[in-house]
C-alpha cells in the first residue's frame, strides 16, 4: 500500500515537472548561445519580445499552467505540491511578467502552501518564505500605477487568487498588509477606472472574508469610494462598480448603522441643496446630483435589505419616515427639471426601498409618490411604462391595510394617467394596468374597494354621457369639459387632450365592468361564520353594483341600446351579479336559522317564506330588463343572454331546494315566488323565433324552471301545448329538446289538472297575450284565408304527399313550398266573383294579420306548415271545381276513398311485418294518413260552404259556388259513402275525435236507413227478409257502436258514453225488440248496448268495477248470446286492460282460468270460438305481470315469446306504445348488466314513439298524455340507470324529481287515470323504492285508487307503504306514516266499513279533541284537521245501516276519562245513552267540537273556517240540519266553552240584582212623589209595597221580556223598528200598568238603565253570530290563494261558488247584527283581501 502510495506521489511530481516546463517558454538560439542563468528572483522589468514562433505556442503554456492550477488547487496532492513548491516557486517566478495565469497559478500555490497544517516535521519555514517572497512581489507592483506595462493589475489578480484560495485563519496576517496597500492604491490619483474595479474586487472579497479585518478600515474605504463616486469624469459604468461594492459591504454598513443614517441624512441635504440651484441644468452639476442619488440610493438599499433580513426595520424606520418627504419633495423637482431615464428608474427603485422600509407608514406619502411616478408618460418607450406601473403596483402591495381611500381617486380617475394606459397599444402595459385595478378591487379593505367601485360607477355614467353625445342622445353631457368633435370618426375630446373613438369608449366601458365583476369575492372559508362574513360581503357588493348597473347603464335604454355587443356584456354581467346576489344572501338566511333554536316546522316555514321573499324580490329587481332582452326587437345574442340568465336562475334554485332542510318546504303550491305570466308569455314567444339556437334554449330554459318548481301548477296547461306544438319544429335538435320538456311538464299538468280538464286560467292566460295565434294556429288556418295562393305544382305536391305517392321527408320540402306561393294582388280576381252574403268575410279583412300567421309560425313549425298547406289544398280544390292531379271530381273522389280504404290496410301491413327496414325501406309515415283525414274533412266544410253558404268561412268564387250548387246530391252521397272508411281510418289512426264523428254519423245514416227499411218493407217482405235485415243492420249498429264507445272511453266522456247508450237504446229499438223478453232482468234496461255501462266505468277510471262487470257479463249466457262474438272479443279485451291498467295480476290469472272454464262451458255455440284471448298480447301482459311479482326469469322467458314484430318499429301509435313498454320492460330487466347494451334499447325505445309523437299536436293533450308518460318513464329510467352506473359524464338534469314539485299538493280529482300513474309508479319503484318521491307517488297514487274505488290496487299500494316507509329519513317518516293512517281511514270508509272508519277516525284525532292544547302546524295538522272535519261530515250524514250510539258511547267515554273534561249526564249506570234528545245533543256537540278543533289545528286551511262558521250559523240561528240539534251549553269539553255559554242566553245573577235595583229605584221615585204631594206615608207603603211579592214579579216579568227579545231575530225581521225600541216600549208598558200613576218621562231614565243591561245580554246572545262571521272571514282570506292560483275549473267554480256563499251569510249579519257585531266585522271586513270581493 506504501509503496502504491509512494508510486503515485512520484508520478505526480513528474506531471508537476512536466506542466511546469511545458509553461516556461522555450530558450531561443541566442539564448542558449550565451549560456546565462536566470535570476531566481524576478524582474521587474518588462519582459523580452518574443518572436512570431514563440507566440504561437501561448495558448499551449495558458493550458498548461491551467491544468496545473487545477492540480495544485486539488487538496489530495497538497502533501506532493508542498514538496514540490521549490521548483514550482522557481519555476513561476520566472513567468510572473510573462503570463497573466501564472500570476495567478502561483498566488494559488502560496495560499495552498499556507493553508497546509504545520506538521511536526513539515517544511513551515520554507513554505512562509516562499508566501513572503511572494507578498514581497506584488505588493510593490500595486504602487506602480504610472508604469503602463499592467504589474498592478497583475498582482491584484494574484492578490485576489491568493485570498480567495487560502484559508481565512492561516492568511490573516498578510490582509493588514494588503488592505494598506489597496488604500494608498484608492488614494493615489493616478489609479486608473480599469485598476479601480480590480481593486473592489479584492476590498469585496476581503470585507466578506475577513471582516473583522475589514471594519476598521471600512468608513475610510467608503469615505475613499464616495470622493471617486463623485468625480465629474466618472463614467456610469464605474459609478454603477462602485455602488455594487456598496452593496457587498452589507454587514459592515449594520455594523455602522449610525454612520450609514448620517450618510443618508447628508445625501439628502446634499441633494436638496442641489435641487435649488438654478444652474441644474449643466452637466456637471446634474452629474453630481445624479452621483448624490445613486449613491442615496444604494446606501438606503443596502441598509434597509439587511435590516429586513434581521428583522429589524424598527431601528431605521423612524429616522427615515422623517426624511421621506424631503426625498420625496427632491424626487419631484427633478423630475418636474429633468425626467432622466436613469433618474426615473433610480427613483422607482428608491421608492420601492422607502415602501418596504416604511410599510403601512407610507400610506400617507403615497399620494405624492402617484405625481412623481405619473408626472410625465409622453415619449416615454411601453417597456418603461410597464415597469412604471409594475412600480407602482408595488408601492400599493406594501401598504396593505393601510392604504388610504383617497388614493384610489388619484389612481383609478377617469383622468388619472393610469387611467388612460387602459387603452395603450402595448397588451402586457395593459395587463399591469388592469392588474392595478384589481389590486383595489380585491383591497383587503373594504373602504379601498367601496371607493374604487365608486369611481368605477361614476365613470361608467361619464362614459354614458359621451356615447349618448357622440349619438346625439343628449344635448348635454353633464361634464364641463367634454367637447363634441365632429368629424369622420366622431370622436369626443374629453379636456385631457385625448380624443376618444366610439370603439374605445365601449372598451373602457367593458373594462370597468368587467373589473367591477371582479370585486366581488369568490373565496370560500373553512368555518361557517368566516364565510357568513364573506357572502355579507358578496350581497352587499353584488347588490349595489347591480342597482347601479340598472339605474346608471340600463342595457335597453339609450344611449347604450344601440350598441348590441355592450348590450350584451351588461345583461351577462347582471346576470352574474344577481346570480351572486341570490346564493350569498340565502346564505347568509341559512346561517341566521340554525342560529335560531326552532323545531323542523318553524325552520320549514322561515325557508319557505325566506324562498319565496328572495324570489319575488329578484323578479321584481330583474323581470322588466329580462323582458326586455327577450323583446322581439332584440339581437339574436341579447335574447340568448336572457335565456341563460333565466336558465341559471333556475338552476340556482334547483341547488338550493337540494338541500336536506329544504327539501320538503319548498313545495308551497300558492306562494307567490314563481316565475309570472309576462315572463313566461316572452319565453314562449322567444320558442317561435326562426334562431334555432334560441328555441332551443328556450326548451332548456323552461326545464330549468320546471326543476326549480318556478312554474305555478295554474300554468302547466299551457307549458304543456307549447312543448306539444314545438314537437313540430324543423330542427330536429330543438324537437327533442321540446320532447324532453314534454315528458317533463305533461306528468305535471296531469297531476294538477286531470286528463279532460281544460283549464282556465290557461286559456285566459293564451288571451291575454298578443301572439295567441302560436298555439291556435289551426283555427286560424282552418277558417281563415291567407293571401299567399298555391299554384298547380304545389297541390300536386301536397296531394302527393297525403297519398304517399311522394316518400320525402316533410322537413325537406315544406318551408320552400310554404314560401314559394304567390300572394294574391288582390282578395277579389278580375275573373272570378264572391258570392255570399254582404256580411260574409268582413270578419276577415285583415289579411295582414293572417300573413303574419303564416311568415312567423310556418317556418319554425313543420306540422302548422303542412297543415296550412293542407286546408290551403282544400280551398284549391274547391277554386278548381274538384279537377286535381287525380283526375276530374269522380276521379278526385274515387281516388281519395281509395286512399282512406288503403289507411287501416298499411297499418296493418307494417304492424305484421318482421323486417326492420320495412318503414326505412317504404318510407312510409303515420302524418300523411292523419293529413289525410284533415284534408276530406276540409274538403267537407269547403264543399258546404260552397253551396250553402257560411258565415265563418270565406266565401268562394262564383263559378265554384255554381258548380257545387249543381252537383249538391253528388257530393252529399260521397260524403256519405265514406262516413265508414274515414271511421275505419280514424279507428286505425287512434284518432278519436275523428272517430267519435264519423261513428255518430254512420249511426244516424243506419237509423235514417233502418227507419226507411222498415217502413217500406214491413208490409210485403218475408219473415225470414226482416230477420236477415234486422240481424245485418244489428251487427252494423253494435260494431259503430263498439268503436264509438270506445273512442269515448279513449277520451274520458262518460257522460257521453251514458248519453250514447241511451240514444243507441231508444232509437234501435226496433232491431231488437224481439229480444226484450231474452234481455229483462238478465243484461240491465239496455239489452244489447249493456256492455256500454262497463265502458262508462272503464272512462271513470274504475277499473275494478268496469272488470268484474264485463266478468259478469261473459258469465251471463244470454249476454253472451246477445253479444255475439265480436262483442265476446271486444269485452274480453277490455277485461285485459282493465286489470292492467290496475296491475291486478292475481285477479287476471283467475279471470283467464275461469275464461277457460266459460269456454268448455259453452263449446258447440257460435260464440265459443270468441272465449279467449286470440287477439291480444297476452305474453307481454304475463311478462309485465311476472315483473311485478319479482319473477323476473319467467318475465323474460315471456318476453321471448311476443313476436319477432314486437322489437321492431311500428307505424300504427298503439302498437308503437305497447312495443315501446316491452322495449322499456326489457331494458328494465336488464338493469343490472351493460348500460351500453341498456343504453341501445332505451333508444329504440325512444325511436318507436317518434312517429306517434309527429301526429299528436294535432290530436291535443290528452292524446299526447299516453307518449309523454312513456317518454318520461323512458328518461327517468336512463338518468337512473347512469347515475348507478356513475356515468358521470353527462349529467342531464334530474327528470326523477320533476314530480316532487307537485306530490307534497292534492292530486286533481278530475279525469285521472291510475293506468299512467301505475306505469311511472313501476319505473320508480325500480330506480328508488324507498326514496321520498317514489312514497309520495304511492300515496298519491293511493288516494287515485281509493277515489275510484279501485280497492284491490289502493290495498296493495297501503301495503308497499307499509313495507317501505320505515326506510325513509326521520322527518319524511313521520309525515308519510301520518299520511298512511289517514289514507287507511279513508280507505275503510270508501269500502263500506264506515263504524270502523269513524273509531279509526277518532282514534287518529282523539288525543288533539280532548286536549286544550291544540294548535298545530306541518302535515300533521292539516291531515288532523281534515280528519276532523271528516268526522263531523260522516257524524253529520249517518248511514242507514250504522246506529252512532256505540261510536258516541266510545267518545263519551274517551271524553269522561280525561281529567280535564267533566262529563255529566251522558250516560246511564250501564253506560248506555239515555235517550235520543241527549243523542242528538251529544252528536251536535262533537261534531261543533270537530269543527273548532279543525280550525286550531290547521288555520290556514279555509274549508275547516266554512265547515266551523256554517256550524256556528246554524246554531246561532237555531235551525241545524236534520238530526242535528240546538245546543244551550256544553258537557263534553270546555273547546266549545266561547260560542255556548251559559251565560249566552240568560242573565246574569248581577245583572239581576241590577235589574231589581232599578225597578226599586222606579216605585221609590213614585213614592217620593206621592210623599211630596201629601198623601200619608203609610198609605203609599201600603199602595205599591203592600208585599215584597210584586217586586220579585216586576224583576221576573222585566227579565223575561228582555231575554225573549234578546234571542229575536235581527233588523230583518222589524218594520223599520229598533229592538231596542221595542224592549223600551215594553217595559214601559210593563210599570206603567203596574202603577196607572206614573208618568212616562219619570220611568224613561230607569228603562234606559234596563235598556243597556239588555243590550250585553244581546251581545252575548248574538256572540254566535260573531263567531261564524269571524269563521266566514278567515275562510275568505285564506281561500283568496286557491282563487287566484286553481288551474282546474271545477275547483275554481267550486270554490267561486263557497266564496259566494260566504259573502252571502256575511252580508246577512251585517244586515241583521251589524250593530251588535260591529267591533268583529270591522276587523274582519279590514283583514280579508280584495280578491273575494271580485269574483
Amino acid at each position: 500500500m506504501q509503496g502504491h502510495l509512494h508510486h503515485h506521489h512520484h508520478h505526480l511530481q513528474q506531471q508537476l515537472a512536466a506542466l511546469l516546463s511545458a509553461a516556461l517558454p522555450q530558450p531561443s538560439a541566442s539564448a542558449a548561445a550565451a549560456g546565462g542563468s536566470a535570476e531566481s528572483t524576478p524582474s521587474p522589468s518588462p519582459a523580452a519580445t518574443e518572436g512570431p514562433g514563440e507566440r504561437g505556442g501561448d495558448a499551449a503554456r495558458i493550458a498548461a499552467l491551467e491544468s496545473l492550477q487545477r492540480i495544485i488547487l486539488y487538496p489530495p496532492n497538497a502533501f506532493v505540491v508542498s514538496h514540490s513548491s521549490p521548483f514550482l516557486s522557481q519555476g513561476f517566478c520566472q513567468l510572473l511578467s510573462d503570463k497573466r495565469a501564472a500570476a495567478i497559478t502561483y498566488g494559488s500555490l502560496c495560499a495552498v502552501l499556507v493553508s497546509i497544517p504545520i506538521g511536526s516535521n513539515g517544511p513551515q519555514n520554507h513554505v512562509l518564505a516562499l508566501a513572503e517572497r511572494f507578498m514581497a512581489w506584488a505588493l510593490p507592483l500595486l504602487g506602480e500605477t504610472d508604469v503602463q506595462n499592467g504589474s498592478a493589475e497583475l498582482a491584484l489578480e494574484s492578490l485576489r487568487e491568493f485570498l480567495n484560495v487560502g484559508d481565512a485563519n492561516s492568511i490573516e496576517r498578510f490582509v493588514p498588509l494588503i488592505l494598506k496597500a489597496c488604500q494608498e492604491l484608492l488614494e493615489d490619483e493616478r489609479t486608473s477606472i480599469g485598476l479601480l474595479h480590480q481593486l473592489l474586487g479584492v476590498l469585496t472579497l476581503i470585507s466578506l472574508k475577513f471582516g473583522h479585518c475589514f471594519q476598521p478600515h471600512f468608513v475610510d474605504i467608503v469615505d475613499l469610494l464616495l470622493g471617486w463616486a463623485f468625480m465629474p469624469d466618472l463614467s456610469e459604468s464605474g459609478r454603477m462598480i462602485i455602488m455594487d461594492s456598496f452593496l457587498q459591504f452589507q454587514k459592515h454598513w449594520l455594523s455602522n448603522l449610525q454612520f450609514s443614517l448620517e450618510l443618508l441624512s447628508k445625501f439628502l441635504g446634499d441633494i436638496e441643496v442641489l435641487i435649488q440651484d438654478t444652474s441644474l441644468e449643466s452637466g456637471s452639476q446634474l452629474g453630481r446630483l445624479l452621483a448624490l442619488f445613486f449613491c442615496f440610493s444604494t446606501v438606503l438599499r443596502v441598509t434597509a435589505s439587511g435590516m429586513m433580513e434581521m428583522n429589524i426595520l424598527e431601528d431605521v424606520r423612524e429616522p427615515l419616515e422623517n426624511m421621506a418627504p424631503r426625498l420625496l419633495k427632491c424626487i419631484a423637482s427633478f423630475g418636474r427639471k429633468s425626467g432622466s431615464p436613469k433618474w426615473m428608474g433610480e427613483s422607482w427603485r428608491c421608492l420601492i426601498l422607502l415602501a418596504e422600509i416604511l410599510n403601512e407608514g407610507f400610506c400617507k406619502s403615497y399620494p405624492i409618490v402617484i405625481d412623481i411616478l405619473f408626472q410625465n408618460l409622453i415619449g416615454i418607450p411601453s417597456l418603461q411604462i410597464n415597469a412604471l406601473v409594475k412600480t407602482n403596483l408595488q408601492l400599493l402591495s406594501r401598504q396593505k391595510l393601510a392604504l388610504l381611500p383617497c388614493s384610489v381617486r388619484s389612481v383609478l380617475g377617469f383622468y388619472s394617467p393610469l387611467s388612460q394606459l387602459r387603452l395603450h397599444p402595448n397588451h402586457v402595459v395593459v395587463a399591469n394596468t388592469a392588474a392595478t385595478y384589481l389590486f383595489f378591487l380585491h383591497h383587503g379593505s373594504d373602504a379601498v374597494v367601496s371607493q374604487a367601485i365608486s369611481y368605477l360607477i361614476e365613470e361608467l355614467e361619464l362614459l354614458k354621457g359621451m356615447l349618448g353625445k357622440i349619438r346625439g342622445h343628449f344635448a348635454n353631457v353633464n361634464e364641463p369639459l367634454l367637447d363634441f368633435v365632429t368629424d369622420d370618426q366622431l370622436k369626443l375630446d374629453v379636456g385631457s387632450g385625448k380624443i376618444y373613438s366610439e370603439h374605445e369608449l365601449i372598451s373602457l366601458i367593458k373594462f370597468d365592468l368587467k373589473a367591477l365583476l371582479s370585486s366581488i369575492p369568490c373565496d370560500a372559508a373553512e368555518s361557517l361564520q368566516d364565510q357568513v362574513a364573506i357572502d355579507s360581503l358578496r350581497y352587499e357588493r353584488s347588490m349595489r353594483l347591480a342597482s347601479s348597473i340598472l339605474e346608471k347603464l340600463h342595457p335597453f335604454e339609450s344611449p347604450v341600446e344601440g350598441w348590441f355587443e355592450l348590450q350584451v356584456l351588461i345583461v351577462k354581467t347582471l346576470n352574474r351579479l344577481s346570480e351572486v346576489e341570490l346564493l350569498s344572501k340565502f346564505t347568509i338566511l341559512r346561517a341566521s336559522w340554525e342560529k335560531v333554536s326552532v323545531n323542523s316546522d318553524g325552520r320549514r316555514e322561515r325557508s319557505l317564506q325566506a324562498k319565496n321573499d328572495l324570489i319575488t324580490e329578484y323578479k321584481r329587481k330583474y323581470t322588466t330588463c329580462i323582458l326586455r332582452a327577450l323583446g322581439v326587437n332584440s339581437p339574436i345574442s341579447i335574447k340568448l343572454e336572457a335565456l341563460d340568465w333565466i336558465s341559471s336562475f333556475g338552476w340556482m334554485i334547483t341547488t338550493l331546494e337540494r338541500d336536506a332542510d329544504l327539501t320538503m318546504q319548498f313545495c308551497d303550491p300558492h306562494a307567490d315566488a314563481g316565475v309570472g305570466s309576462d315572463l313566461l308569455v316572452a319565453i314562449f314567444d322567444a320558442a317561435y323565433v326562426r334562431e334555432s339556437k334560441v328555441r332551443s334554449r328556450v326548451a332548456s330554459v323552461l326545464e330549468a324552471l320546471l326543476q326549480a318548481r318556478l312554474i305555478d301548477h295554474a300554468y302547466f296547461n299551457f307549458v304543456s301545448e307549447v312543448a306539444l306544438d314545438k314537437l313540430g319544429d324543423p330542427d330536429v335538435t330543438v324537437k327533442n329538446s321540446f320532447a324532453r320538456v314534454l315528458s317533463v311538464v305533461l306528468p305535471l299538468t296531469i297531476y294538477s289538472c286531470g286528463l279532460n280538464d281544460k283549464a282556465s286560467s290557461s286559456c285566459e292566460f293564451v288571451h291575454c297575450t298578443v301572439n295567441n295565434y302560436y298555439l291556435s294556429w289551426k283555427n286560424e288556418f282552418a277558417l281563415k284565408q291567407c293571401s299567399r295562393k298555391l299554384n298547380s305544382h304545389q297541390l300536386v305536391s301536397i296531394m302527393s304527399y297525403i297519398s304517399q305517392r311522394w316518400k320525402v321527408p316533410l322537413s325537406s320540402w315544406i318551408q320552400r313550398l310554404v314560401f314559394s306561393c304567390h300572394c294574391k294582388k288582390s282578395s277579389i280576381s278580375i275573373n272570378e266573383e264572391i258570392v255570399g252574403e254582404p256580411g260574409n268575410g268582413d270578419m276577415w279583412k285583415g289579411g295582414k294579420t293572417e300573413e303574419c300567421v303564416v311568415d312567423k309560425l310556418c317556418p319554425v313549425n313543420n306540422i302548422a306548415a303542412v297543415w296550412w298547406s293542407t286546408h290551403e289544398a282544400a280551398r284549391h280544390c274547391i277554386a278548381l271545381r274538384l279537377r286535381t292531379n287525380l283526375g276530374g271530381p269522380t276521379q278526385t273522389f274515387a281516388a281519395l276513398e281509395r286512399m282512406l280504404l288503403d289507411i287501416p290496410n298499411v297499418l296493418l301491413l307494417d304492424a305484421e311485418q318482421t323486417d326492420s327496414k320495412y318503414i326505412a325501406s317504404s318510407n312510409t309515415y303515420l302524418l300523411p294518413m292523419r293529413l289525410l283525414l284533415d284534408f276530406v274533412e276540409a274538403l267537407k266544410k269547403n264543399v258546404y260552404n260552397a253551396y250553402e253558404g257560411s258565415f265563418i268561412l270565406p266565401a268562394c268564387s262564383r263559378q265554384s259556388s255554381v258548380f257545387f250548387r249543381a252537383n249538391k246530391k253528388v257530393c252529399e252521397e260521397w260524403f256519405s259513402r265514406i262516413c265508414e272508411p274515414m271511421m275505419n281510418a280514424g279507428l286505425a289512426l287512434h284518432c278519436y275525435d275523428a272517430t267519435i264523428q264519423y261513428c255518430l254519423l254512420r249511426l244516424q245514416d243506419l237509423k235514417n236507413l233502418v227507419t226507411s227499411v222498415f217502413k217500406d218493407k214491413a208490409r210485403g217482405a218475408s219473415v225470414s227478409e226482416i230477420f236477415h235485415l234486422r240481424s245485418r243492420f244489428a251487427g252494423d249498429v253494435m260494431k259503430v257502436a263498439r268503436h264509438a264507445s270506445l273512442a269515448l272511453c279513449r277520451n274520458y266522456e262518460p257522460e257521453a258514453l251514458i248519453g250514447l247508450q241511451k240514444w243507441v237504446a231508444t232509437q234501435f229499438s226496433v232491431l231488437f225488440k224481439e229480444d226484450k223478453q231474452i234481455v229483462s232482468g238478465v243484461a240491465g234496461n239496455f239489452g244489447h248496448f249493456s256492455w256500454i255501462t262497463g265502458l262508462v266505468y272503464q272512462a271513470q277510471g274504475q277499473y275494478e268495477k268496469a272488470a268484474a262487470y264485463f266478468s259478469h257479463l261473459l258469465q251471463s249466457e244470454v249476454a253472451l248470446a246477445l253479444m255475439g262474438s265480436d262483442g265476446v272479443q271486444f269485452v274480453i279485451a277490455r277485461v285485459i286492460e282493465c286489470f292492467t291498467s290496475v296491475s291486478d295480476w292475481n285477479s287476471l290469472e283467475s279471470w283467464l282460468t275461469e275464461l277457460q272454464s266459460l269456454r268448455a262451458m259453452h263449446a258447440g255455440k257460435s260464440y265459443s270460438g270468441a272465449l279467449t284471448t286470440a287477439g291480444n298480447e297476452i305474453n307481454a301482459v304475463h311478462a309485465l305481470a311476472r315483473y311485478d311479482l319479482g319473477d323476473f326469469q319467467a318475465s323474460r322467458s315471456y318476453l321471448d315469446l311476443t313476436p319477432k314484430s314486437s322489437c321492431e318499429i311500428a307505424l300504427d301509435p298503439k302498437i308503437a306504445l305497447e312495443r315501446s313498454e316491452q322495449m322499456l320492460l326489457r331494458s328494465m330487466l336488464k338493469r343490472d348488466g351493460s348500460f351500453h347494451k341498456v343504453g341501445e334499447e332505451l333508444e329504440k325505445a325512444k325511436l318507436m314513439l317518434d312517429e306517434a309523437l309527429s301526429v299528436v299536436p294535432l290530436d291535443g293533450l290528452h292524446q299526447a298524455a299516453a307518449c309523454a308518460i312513456q317518454l318520461h318513464c323512458i328518461l327517468a329510467f336512463e338518468e337512473g340507470t347512469r347515475s348507478s352506473n356513475h356515468d358521470q359524464a353527462k349529467r342531464s338534469p334530474s327528470l326523477l324529481g320533476s314530480l316532487q314539485q307537485v306530490l307534497l299538493t292534492p292530486i286533481s280529482r278530475v279525469c285521472q287515470d291510475c293506468s299512467l300513474w301505475t306505469k311511472v309508479f313501476r319505473v320508480y319503484r325500480t330506480l328508488m323504492p324507498t326514496s321520498l318521491t317514489t312514497l309520495l307517488l304511492c300515496q298519491k297514487l293511493l288516494t287515485v285508487a281509493r277515489k275510484q274505488n279501485n280497492f284491490m290496487l289502493a290495498d296493495r299500494l297501503s301495503q308497499y307503504l307499509r313495507d317501505h316507509i320505515r326506510m325513509t329519513s326521520e322527518g319524511s317518516n313521520s309525515d308519510l306514516a301520518l299520511k298512511m293512517q289517514y289514507e287507511d281511514i279513508l280507505l275503510k270508509h270508501a269500502k263500506g266499513n264506515h263504524e270502523e272508519a269513524i273509531l279509526d277516525s277518532w282514534s287518529f284525532i282523539g288525543d288533539n279533541m280532548r286536549s286544550s292544547a291544540t294548535i298545530s302546524s306541518g302535515t300533521d295538522g292539516v291531515l288532523r284537521a281534515k280528519a276532523c272535519l271528516k268526522l263531523s261530515t260522516w257524524l253529520r250524514q249517518g248511514f242507514p245501516n250504522l246506529d252512532f250510539r256505540n261510536v258516541l258511547l266510545k267518545i263519551c267515554q274517551d271524553f269522561s276519562a280525561c281529567t280535564s273534561f267533566a262529563g255529566t249526564g251522558l250516560t246511564s249506570g250501564d253506560g248506555v245513552l239515555i235517550t235520543d234528545p241527549d243523542y242528538n245533543q251529544i252528536l251536535e256537540e262533537i261534531i261543533g267540537t270537530a269543527r273548532k278543533i279543525s280550525c286550531n289545528l290547521c288555520p290556514t286551511l279555509s274549508k275547516t273556517w266554512l265547515s266551523y262558521a256554517s256550524w256556528c250559523f246554524d246554531q246561532a240561528k237555531g235551525s241545524p240540519p236534520a238530526g242535528g240539534a240546538v245546543l244551550q251549553s256544553c258537557s263534553l269539553s270546555s273547546v266549545l266553552h266561547p260560542e255556548l255559554s251559559p251565560e249566552r242566553r240568560k242573565l246574569t245573577e248581577a245583572e239581576m240584582s241590577e235589574v231589581e235595583i232599578i225597578i226599586r229605584k222606579i216605585f221609590n221615585s213614585d213614592r217620593d212623589v206621592n210623599v211630596a204631594s201629601g198623601v200619608d206615608e203609610d198609605r203609599s207603603e201600603s199602595i205599591y209595597f203592600q208585599d215584597e211579592l210584586l217586586v220579585s214579579s216586576l224583576v221576573e216579568q222585566a227579565a223575561y221580556i228582555m231575554q225573549t227579545a234578546a234571542g229575536s231575530p235581527g233588523f230583518e225581521s222589524y218594520d223599520g223598528e229598533c229592538p231596542s225600541a221595542a224592549v223600551s216600549s215594553q217595559l214601559q208598558v210593563l210599570f206603567l200598568n203596574t202603577n196607572s200613576g206614573m208618568r212616562k218621562h219619570d220611568i224613561l231614565p230607569f228603562v234606559d238603565e234596563l235598556v243597556g243591561i239588555w243590550w250585553s245580554l244581546r251581545q252575548r246572545r248574538v256572540s254566535l253570530f260573531g263567531h261564524a262571521a269571524h269563521g266566514y272571514f278567515q275562510y275568505l282570506s285564506y281561500s283568496s290563494n286557491l282563487l287566484a292560483c286553481s288551474a282546474n275549473d271545477f275547483l275554481k267554480e267550486k270554490n267561486k261558488s263557497y266564496t259566494l256563499r260566504a259573502m252571502l251569510y256575511v252580508l246577512h249579519i251585517i244586515v241583521n247584527y251589524g250593530y251588535e257585531l260591529r267591533e268583529t266585522l270591522e276587523h274582519g271586513l279590514a283583514a280579508v283581501p280584495l280578491l273575494p270581493w271580485q269574483v
